[in-house]
């Protein structure tokens, strides 16, 4: 997030401009600079001598709201790491995040602290009472509060507490009453976050550091990374980056989208997938305005865009398709101010790609997005209604090459396996063990003409995705190398499932449609294929077309069509497919066992 140099910078040349909007709550530059100067001061307070010799960084499970902007702005001042934590992921996968991070610092939500409690509960490495907990909210109140309730004090004018104002902060829920927890509540320096043997551990709650004393000189930055959880995959992986590529990766994504101070940017992703984090900071390191949203509504979204006068926004899969069939979508597009919604389009298909461009105008970009490769390709509005799914070019500073068997550049028209290089791909795992390959692409190696004019020694990351360049440098995925379950170990039935996927996405009958290969006692070794028809009453025309293109592409697998109302995806673009399989995989069954009846009812 935004340093606090920078935002004084923006406070100076335009003080009473607004920079962070939250439902009631707007911050203007001199607020937000203000209030992120005493969270850095409450959060130093905190950090003994002894602690900030090693590294220290924190984690937030919270959706985006003012209070964690102020705290992800206090982090990147002091050079404290902070990494957001997808609160949906199962207990033990968090626990195991968690002590391989090894936070010292966790900012919470009030609907996100037993989520919290139970990984803590479950991470052996991971000492409670070695964190320094800040709830976002007073531990007591069952609801979020705002402006002066979410402070315990005098309101200012934009909601805030008046500097100076006392703050009562509440004692953490299921805290013993001690002398300890006294310290705490009072915020007391000599605290200093060390561990209390009769507490879970020590709690520092948001408003007590909104409530600090303004800093007359901060500390110099901790340590310059940054980290970004990996989801899926057997095992938790955490991504590192240095803050020389975070900088460079800035100034590629204002060329590459035009941002300037004059563009509002809507929040409609968690703050913990790292495209989301990313685009926040650069629309407040260029002095634009934040509006954040942490409802996912439909209707809030289309008031906000047209009562925010919004001009980009990052907003998730599931997000985008509920807006665009509300009926009041379409107001954006006659506002005019809309420009640019940005969405995660790995698996997006054509019916999205249509209907954004009808109710929101040319605004769409779908993004390939990964947290190694970070933002590594892009889809224009204009090229989306011209080329198939799964099919970008690579953004401004990055590179992409198509590596043989042996490891070597491919000409464009060849398959193999996508490596990237660039600000935006990762330095590596914060445990090792990443695939990365210097290429000498000069002219000699004969690779020069496939990469242009980014022709030179470079290190690749090298992905298990699958892809083909074509002669326009747009490449498209085709596959996936690694990754894939034990029923789909086949390689070339993994191919032509994600083929089939492709061809799917691409069919105008389908509003969206998923391919998920199963081995079940019911089902056997089958396809399941849940969809979701164009317009009600046109369920017939998407089994047809989804029955012949299963036949065609994979013959040798049956397949289960089925029309659904809902495909549930993760903020990242993913298909959550243990919660779709939990839906549809009952209803295939009984209907299975009812037509197996009939068959034998026939037969006697």
């Amino acid at each position: 997030m935004i340093r606090i140099e920078h935002i004084r910078r923006h406070a100076t040349a335009r003080p009473d401009a607004t920079a962070v909007v939250d439902g009631a709550v707007r911050l203007s530059w001199t607020d937000f600079a203000d209030a992120v100067g005493r969270c850095a001061a409450g959060l130093t307070e905190q950090l003994p001598e002894e602690r900030r010799a090693r590294p220290v960084r924190a984690v937030f499970l919270s959706g985006p709201r003012w209070e964690l902007a102020v705290l992800l702005a206090a982090c990147a001042t002091l050079g404290i790491p902070c990494t957001g934590l997808d609160p949906a992921q199962d207990t033990d996968r968090l626990a195991r995040t968690l002590d391989l991070l090894g936070p010292s610092i966790v900012i919470v939500s009030s609907e996100h602290a037993p989520v919290l409690d139970a990984a803590l509960g479950a991470a052996p490495g991971t000492d409670a009472r070695e964190l320094l907990r800040v709830p976002l909210d007073p531990p007591a109140e069952s609801t979020r509060p705002s402006g002066a309730d979410a402070a315990g004090g005098a309101a200012g004018p934009n909601g805030l507490p008046e500097p100076g104002a006392h703050v009562d902060a509440p004692r953490a829920t299921g805290a013993a009453s001690s002398p300890a927890h006294a310290d705490r509540a009072a915020g007391r320096p000599e605290f200093a976050g060390r561990p209390d043997p009769g507490a879970e551990e020590p709690v520092r709650p948001f408003p007590d550091l909104l409530a600090s004393d303004p800093p007359r000189r901060l500390p110099e930055p901790l340590h310059q990374e940054s980290l970004a959880v990996v989801p899926g995959g057997s095992r938790p992986r955490v991504t590192v980056r240095g803050s020389a590529a975070e900088g460079r990766a800035l100034i590629d994504l204002v060329d590459e989208f035009g941002f300037d101070a004059h563009d509002i940017h809507l929040v409609a992703a968690p703050l913990w997938q790292p495209l989301s984090l990313q685009l926040a900071r650069t629309l407040l390191t260029v002095g634009g305005a934040l509006v954040l949203d942490d409802t996912g509504d439909a209707e809030v979204l289309a008031a906000l865009i047209a009562a925010e006068h919004v001009t980009t926004t990052m907003i998730e899969p599931g997000a985008l398709g509920r807006l665009l069939v509300h009926p009041d979508s379409a107001a954006p597009a006659r506002a005019g101010r809309l420009r640019c919604v940005i969405t995660p389009g790995r698996h997006l298909g054509r019916w999205t790609v249509d209907t954004a461009w009808a109710r929101l105008g040319p605004v769409l970009h779908l993004a390939l997005t990964s947290p190694e490769t970070g933002l590594a390709g892009l889809l224009t509005p204009e090229e989306s209604q011209v080329t198939r799914a799964r099919t970008g070019r690579a953004v401004l500073g990055t590179t992409v090459v198509v590596l043989g068997d042996e490891g070597e550049v491919l000409p464009a028209g060849r398959p193999g396996r996508l490596a990237f290089a660039g600000p935006h791909v990762m330095d590596g795992y914060l445990d090792g063990e990443a695939e990365f390959r210097t290429l000498d692409t000069g002219a000699d190696s004969g690779a020069g003409s496939a990469l242009g004019e980014d022709a030179g020694e470079r290190r690749f990351l090298v992905t298990d995705d699958l892809g083909v360049l074509d002669e326009h440098g747009r490449f498209t995925l085709t596959g996936r190398a690694g990754g894939v379950r034990a029923a789909v170990r086949d390689r070339a039935v993994d191919a032509a499932l994600f083929r089939l996927e492709s061809d799917l996405l691409n069919l105008p009958c389908l509003r969206d449609t998923a391919v998920v290969r199963v081995s079940l006692p019911t089902l056997g070794d089958a396809l399941v294929v849940p969809f979701i028809a164009v317009a009600v009453g046109r369920e017939a025309t998407g089994y047809a077309a989804l029955r012949t293109a299963c036949a065609r592409r994979v013959p040798s697998i049956p397949a289960h069509v089925i029309a659904v109302d809902h495909i549930p995806y993760s903020p990242t673009g993913r298909i959550r497919t243990a919660e779709l399989l939990r839906a549809v995989v009952p209803i295939l069954t009984l209907n299975l066992q009812l037509e197996q009846t009939v068959h034998q009812e026939i037969s006697a």
